[in-house]
């Protein structure tokens, strides 16, 4: 996310496990990127996007970037309270099925 502009930038994943059973001579993307002050990078599991809510609808990547943005203008600290709370109301008692990772840096 930049720090100049409302649009989130995005580099999809490739489906492929980056731990347990993998491949021998398994093949990783590299990419390259420039960032200035004030950016933002996120890293996130797919659990993030597959949170279900106790209505049994999944966040999905799009809720997920949106909630980044609404929260573009806050410390780091309180991005991470806003996320957590967010999580536990979308979730409302629901079982969580997977690991929720969201990790979060400015420059």
């Amino acid at each position: 996310m930049r720090n100049k502009g409302a649009e989130i930038e995005e580099i999809k994943a490739r489906k492929i496990a980056i731990g347990g059973l993998t491949k021998d001579g398994q093949q990783f993307n590299l990419h390259a990127i420039q960032f200035e002050e004030g950016d933002s990078f996120y890293l996130s599991t797919d659990g993030c996007r597959d949170l279900f809510s106790d209505d049994g609808k999944k966040l999905k990547t799009k809720k997920l970037k949106e909630l980044l943005a609404e929260t573009r203008d806050k410390s780091m600290p309180e991005q991470e309270v806003f996320l957590d709370d967010f999580a536990e109301i979308w979730k409302n008692g629901s079982e969580q099925i997977d690991d929720i990772l969201i990790i979060g840096i400015r420059f």
